[in-house]
């Protein structure tokens, strides 16, 4: 388990993190990647959409974007991540919560999106779980996850810190949801020679 993959802990860090994060998190999460993520839900202007791990709101703004911001629900462990997300989106319902335990009614929502938040989880399958048990049948659940670093050294210093898993895993986790035409995208950011994450979205039946 990665040091961030305890709650406590991760809370700990993301209260100081939290201060440089938007200008560290766009060097690896770019616009177009955001655009990616939120496209491959399939959003109609009236959907009602739950975010899960809003950090500071980025991925966020690009929801807000193709529906109405009254109809957008945000979760975050994190109070500090997500007091800034508040002081940007007046209508957006903010939720401090845990992701493996979702505060939410079965069926309630028409997609679950969760943008760099699962490589903190403990249990992701439990993660992704939750997410199809709140959505309703026919709605996407998407998630973007980092990809292991290439680099020895910097794969070693990543994996004890928080968790890296595979495409492979990711599709294995949303099909033991059961989730249904499972699709994926692997990218990165233009100026990276690598490709650095796998948003990969799923129906629910």
């Amino acid at each position: 388990m990665g040091i961030l993959e305890n709650k406590k802990r991760a809370r700990i860090f993301y209260r100081y993190f939290s201060k440089i994060y938007d200008r560290v998190n766009p060097i690896f999460y770019s616009n177009e990647m955001r655009k990616i993520v939120v496209d491959m839900a399939d959003l109609e202007h009236e959907d009602l959409v739950l975010e899960v791990g809003c950090g500071t709101g980025f991925t966020t703004e690009e929801i807000v974007n193709r529906v109405d911001e009254k109809n957008v629900v945000a979760l975050d462990l994190t109070p500090e991540q997500m007091a800034k997300a508040i002081n940007r989106f007046s209508k957006v319902k903010f939720v401090r919560g845990d992701a493996e335990n979702l505060p939410f009614k079965d069926n309630c929502f028409d997609a679950a999106i969760s943008a760099g938040s699962i490589e903190y989880w403990p249990n992701p399958l439990k993660g992704i779980e939750e997410m199809v048990r709140v959505v309703k049948s026919g709605g996407k659940v998407v998630i973007l996850a980092p990809r292991r670093p290439e680099n020895f050294l910097v794969r070693k210093f990543a994996e004890s810190i928080m968790l890296f898993p595979s495409t492979q895993q990711c599709v294995s986790w949303f099909l033991k949801a059961g989730l249904k035409n499972v699709e994926y995208v692997e990218t990165g950011p233009y100026f990276f020679w690598s490709k650095l994450v796998v948003i990969i979205s799923g129906t629910k039946p």
